[in-house]
């Protein structure tokens, strides 16, 4: 398409909201938005780009990670891309999408052409499932609208960056785009939140008999203490050895009942 806008296209709004990449450590994050044609432009958190597209476009967001915060071809290393068929996005996500995650694809060379078609459409749908079930594969959250305010002929690009907080206002997401928005972030949240479980081993949840949890260390064996015990029994010095199979099968109580008198 290049920066000649054919009549059939239209502007649609990309913003980068954030990028989360396990195995960053102090880095920076940039995306370069390219329609296929010969205009790209590079945007950093926050920023919001108009893209001229139609419906046979498929829009290319190639993540890039930099040392600095400005981005620096030089030092910039690709991270991931992610590759958005704008018909599949007009048939399932009609209202567009507001700040949703979508895994990046690590494996492909983004100055590659997109290929098949079908298998275009699959891997964006992989990529908008799998983000909140592999928690440790790159992903980035986006946003794209088409935009909600009329533009003078003349005065539109194939790329062109607003940094103004009122075209952002103007061209925000209907409700069915912020539902399943919020529907994903729960998903999101939760699938961290199991995986911190995981790694941290908390007790209250349940353990099969036998089983091996990884991280878990033996627990050292302690000398014996004296315990205080019913009149009678004062000093008395409990065994040492494992405890009787029946007092292992017994569960503890919430609550200790009063004694009788």
């Amino acid at each position: 398409m290049g920066n000649t806008l054919a009549t059939d296209t239209i502007p649609v709004l990309v913003t980068m909201v954030d990028v989360h990449n396990p195995k960053s450590q102090d880095q920076f994050y940039f995306c370069n938005v390219s329609s296929g044609g010969a205009s790209t432009k590079v945007i950093g958190r926050s920023q919001t780009l108009s893209v001229e597209v139609g419906i046979t476009t498929v829009l290319s967001c190639t993540v890039y990670e930099c040392p600095e915060p400005v981005f620096t071809p030089e030092t910039a290393r690709c991270l991931g891309v992610l590759r958005i068929p704008i018909e599949r996005l007009a048939e399932r996500y009609s209202s567009g999408i507001f700040q949703q995650w979508f895994n990046l694809d690590t494996r492909s060379d983004p100055r590659m052409p997109a290929g098949d078609p079908q298998q275009l459409v699959s891997k964006f749908e992989q990529a908008y499932t799998d983000a909140v079930v592999d928690v440790y594969q790159p992903k980035i959250c986006l946003s794209v609208i088409g935009s909600a305010f009329e533009v003078q002929r003349g005065g539109r690009q194939a790329c062109s960056i607003f940094v103004g907080e009122d075209v952002k206002t103007q061209a925000g997401p209907d409700l069915k785009a912020l539902i399943a928005s919020h529907k994903q972030q729960a998903a999101y949240i939760d699938a961290l939140h199991e995986e911190l479980r995981r790694m941290n081993v908390p007790s209250y949840r349940p353990i099969a008999a036998g089983a091996a949890t990884p991280g878990m260390q033996p627990m050292a064996q302690k000398p014996p203490m004296t315990m205080a015990g019913p009149p009678g029994n004062m000093g008395q010095r409990f065994p040492s050895g494992p405890l009787n199979s029946a007092y292992q099968a017994a569960p503890i109580a919430s609550n200790i009942a009063p004694m009788a008198s």
